[in-house]
C-alpha cells in the first residue's frame, strides 16, 4: 500500500510535455502583450520630463521679457567671451540667468542648451549637439549670418510680445529635430512650405481645408539624420529645424503665454499655431530673401 500511494504521488506531481508547452505559449503570449504596454509607459514617463522642462523654460522666459521691455530674446547675438573676443550667444544663454540649469562651457561662460532642463529623455544621441528645443524664428529673431548692426543693416531688433495675436495658439518653442552635422539649430522652422502643401490662402482669405500641416510631419522632412559612429553626417543641412514627434507620436509645445501642451502628429495647424502676422513676412523679407518664392 505504501508503495501504491508513493508512485500515485511521483505521477500527480509532474508534467506532461504538451502542458509545459501550453505554459510556455502562454507566457510568450502575455508578454508580447505586456512589453509594448511597458514601453508606452516608459515613454509616457518621458514625455512628462520633456513636458515639464518646457514650463521650467517657459517661466524663464516669461521672467526674461518682463526684464526686458516685454521683448523676446534673440536667436542669436554677438556676446564678449571670457579672455577677450566674440562669439554667438544662444537664447539659452539669455534666459540662462533665470534658468541657473543645464552645462556651461568653460571656453566661452555660455549655456548652448545642453543638459538638465534642456535635454529631452526621448531624444537620440546627438554627440553634444544640445538644442533639443527651439523657439519660433519668427518671434525669436535669427540674424542670419551672426553679424553687429554696423556690419549688416538689416539686423532685426527683438521682437515685442505684444505682436502676438493670440498667446494661446501660438507656439514659442517646439522640440525640433537635429540636422546631419555636430552643430545645432537654435530656431523651429516656421515657413509655411515646410508646414503644408502650398498656400492656405485663397484670394488673400485663410482656408482652412489647405492648412492640413501635411509636410510637418512628412516622413521626409520629419527624420533625424542617422549619425555615423564619429559623428559625423552626409547631409548637414536636413531639415533638423521641424518640429518632431517623438513621444508616441506626440510633440511637447510652449505656447505664448507660457502653458505647455502635448500635441499629436496633425493637429498643429501653421495658419493657427505658427503664422502670425507681420512677423512673418518680416522674418521672410529679412531672413529668406533669397528664396524665390519670399514670402512664402
Amino acid at each position: 500500500m505504501k508503495q501504491n500511494n508513493s508512485k500515485q504521488r511521483v505521477q500527480r506531481g509532474g508534467f506532461t510535455l504538451i502542458e509545459l508547452l501550453v505554459v510556455i505559449a502562454i507566457i510568450a503570449i502575455l508578454a508580447a502583450i505586456l512589453f509594448p504596454v511597458f514601453a508606452q509607459a516608459r515613454e509616457k514617463a518621458r514625455q512628462t520630463t520633456c513636458l515639464s522642462n518646457q514650463k521650467q523654460i517657459g517661466l524663464a522666459i516669461m521672467q526674461y521679457i518682463q526684464d526686458y521691455d516685454e521683448a523676446y530674446p534673440q536667436a542669436a547675438a554677438y556676446s564678449t567671451i571670457p579672455g577677450g573676443g566674440t562669439a554667438p550667444e544662444y537664447w539659452q544663454n539669455m534666459v540662462q540667468p533665470y534658468v541657473k540649469n543645464g552645462e556651461i562651457v568653460a571656453a566661452t561662460g555660455q549655456n548652448y542648451g545642453r543638459g538638465g532642463i534642456w535635454e529631452c529623455p526621448s531624444f537620440p544621441e546627438d554627440f553634444g549637439q544640445g538644442q533639443k528645443y527651439g523657439a519660433s524664428d519668427g518671434l525669436f529673431a535669427g540674424n542670419y549670418p551672426y553679424q553687429l548692426p554696423a556690419q549688416n543693416p538689416t539686423i532685426r531688433d527683438a521682437v515685442s510680445s505684444a505682436v502676438v495675436d493670440a498667446p494661446a495658439e501660438k507656439i514659442l518653442i517646439a522640440e525640433k529635430g537635429r540636422n546631419g552635422a555636430i552643430w545645432g539649430y537654435e530656431t523651429f522652422l516656421t515657413l509655411q512650405d515646410w508646414w503644408t502643401d502650398g498656400s492656405v490662402f485663397t484670394g488673400g482669405v485663410y482656408d482652412p481645408a489647405k492648412d492640413n500641416s501635411r509636410r510637418s510631419i512628412d516622413a521626409i522632412h520629419n527624420r533625424d539624420v542617422a549619425f555615423n559612429a564619429d559623428g559625423s553626417a552626409n547631409t548637414p543641412w536636413e531639415g533638423g529645424r521641424t518640429v518632431r514627434y517623438r513621444h508616441n507620436g506626440v510633440a511637447n509645445v510652449l505656447f505664448a503665454d507660457g502653458h505647455a501642451k502635448a500635441m499629436p502628429k496633425g493637429s498643429i495647424r501653421w495658419y493657427q499655431n505658427v503664422y502670425i502676422p507681420g512677423v512673418y513676412e518680416n522674418n521672410v523679407q529679412q531672413n529668406y530673401s533669397w528664396h524665390p518664392n519670399a514670402p512664402y
